[in-house]
């Protein structure tokens, strides 16, 4: 089972970031340093070694997207959906993110799993 609480940090042309993001039951939550909130589902395919993801973005006003930096006046809502290999999430490797503001590079690494 992936399920368990990851440390997120992420590039992206206009600056960086990072975060924590909780996998559980099929259920992703989060929250940056800037305050995005990440909240979404994933599904998990062992057999094929990967994990589809669909989160849904919140950037409160006031925040610099890393993809633009430019602060956005009101909060910006966006999706990104992804289908990761699941050997990216226990590994130092920098996966590319297509999202609509721009592509986001990010380093996904477990800090453990539930009790």
């Amino acid at each position: 089972m992936i399920d368990g609480f990851f440390h997120i940090a992420f590039t992206g042309t206009a600056g960086s970031g990072f975060g924590v993001l909780v996998l559980r039951e099929g259920n992703i939550a989060g929250v940056d340093v800037a305050g995005v909130v990440y909240d979404g589902t994933y599904k998990e395919n062992l057999e094929s070694g990967q994990i589809d993801l669909h989160v849904n973005v919140a950037a409160p006003a006031g925040v610099a997207p890393v993809q633009t930096g430019v602060p956005v006046a009101t909060t910006v809502n966006y999706p990104i959906d992804a289908t990761l290999v699941l050997e990216d999430l226990t590994s130092d490797n920098p996966i590319l993110l297509p999202t609509p503001l721009g592509p986001v590079n990010m380093i996904i690494k477990k800090i453990r799993d539930f009790p």
